[in-house]
């Protein structure tokens, strides 16, 4: 029994062995080439965004409590006799940024990679460089707007009191005036105004004019009293000028017709998910002809090309469009990093003696400059 035991128990001891895990990496031999294993170092080649930076303007105009009665009383025609607001675009700047290319992860093995200097965001700077390059400060859109018109716009409603004294037939109990009296009183007080101001400015009564500052503070007082009382019949307005930017990165393609943001001359600038604005599109047509060249120059017969990792762009140009549908809003043309090639950095400029730089925003090489 005791021997039975003793088999069973070296049966299960050989099977627990088995059933460890193994480690199936393999360790390269003394004398190996090392880019079999090709531990180094990932980075981005960088693409091209496009940043349209958007200007509008917001104008609320609140109707004066006697619009109804400033053709009666002043002679003015058309005043409005409801609150509205207005927008309008003033100006659209674009503009291009850079960011990693997801499409376009290397990595760097040997040597060169110890060579090797990157953005904060992991964009090739430099080979054997110190260059710092600063990344852009994220923007933030506050699609917010504030009210620019008080609750309460008008407080001076009348420079004389809103009542007048009754008389036997009400037991002389006060009355309130009504809305056309007090606009009478107030358009009676325009002409007082202006006929006032009419008087200092041209000295109508024919006595010594207080001194420069005190006659500037009077002809001001004046001026800002009739508007005040003109207000009441033509309304208030206030203006107020907000800018927004709207990012859009282009694929390796032509772009036609992707709505970047939406506008309404009632809401202002919207995203473009808000579907009660009108679209903004943007057309981005690359130079065919010059990606096309380009590539005629990177195709290589050398088969240690790209054997480092370290590749570079040849970034292509486009023409760039803003459009409403109707009319173009805006035009310009710009270096697209993915519009263009990809080609391997040679060999032979990442042996350490010489210092490469990279433009981060676009992939394309810099300088390279041999190192004494």
């Amino acid at each position: 029994m005791k021997q039975i035991l003793m088999i069973l128990g070296i049966m299960l001891f050989t099977a627990s062995l088995y059933a460890l895990p193994k480690d199936d990496k393999k360790k390269p031999e003394e004398g190996t080439d090392i880019s079999a294993y090709p531990e180094g170092i990932a980075y981005s080649l960088p693409r091209t965004g496009i940043k349209i930076r958007v200007v509008a303007e917001k104008e609320t105009r609140v109707a004066g409590p006697y619009a109804q009665y400033a053709q009666k009383y002043l002679g003015i025609e058309n005043t409005s006799s409801s609150n509205s607001e207005k927008w309008e675009i003033k100006s659209i700047d674009i503009e291009t940024f850079a960011e990693p290319d997801p499409e376009q992860v290397h990595k760097a093995i040997g040597a060169s990679a110890s060579l090797l200097s990157l953005t904060s965001s992991g964009i090739i700077a430099g080979i054997n460089s110190e260059e710092q390059t600063e990344e852009p400060v994220p923007e933030t859109n506050n699609m917010a707007t504030e009210n620019l018109i008080p609750d309460y716009p008008f407080t001076d409603l009348s420079m004389w009191g809103m009542f007048t004294k009754g008389d036997s037939l009400n037991k002389y109990r006060t009355v309130s005036k009504s809305l056309e009296e007090k606009a009478a009183e107030a358009a009676e007080t325009i002409y007082t105004l202006r006929n006032s101001r009419f008087r200092l400015l041209t000295n109508a009564d024919d006595e010594p004019l207080p001194d420069g500052k005190s006659f500037e503070v009077m002809a001001k007082e004046l001026g800002d009293m009739e508007r005040g009382q003109l207000a009441l019949f033509i309304g208030k307005s206030a203006e107020k000028t907000y800018e927004y930017c709207f990012c859009f990165i282009p694929g390796e393609n032509d772009v036609k017709g992707e709505v970047v943001f939406r506008f309404s001359e009632n809401k202002g600038v919207l995203p473009k998910t808000d579907l009660s604005g009108k679209p903004v599109i943007i057309d981005v047509s690359k130079t065919d002809e010059l990606e096309t060249q380009q590539k005629k120059q990177v195709n290589s017969q050398n088969p240690d090309a790209g054997k480092s990792g370290i590749y570079y762009r040849m970034p292509g140009k486009a023409e760039i469009s803003l459009s409403n549908g109707v009319s173009t809003l805006a035009t310009t043309r710009a270096t697209i990093a993915q519009f263009g090639a990809v080609a391997p950095l040679p060999e032979e400029f990442l042996d350490g003696r010489h210092m490469i730089q990279f433009h981060p925003e676009t992939g394309a090489i810099k300088s390279i400059l041999p190192i004494e």
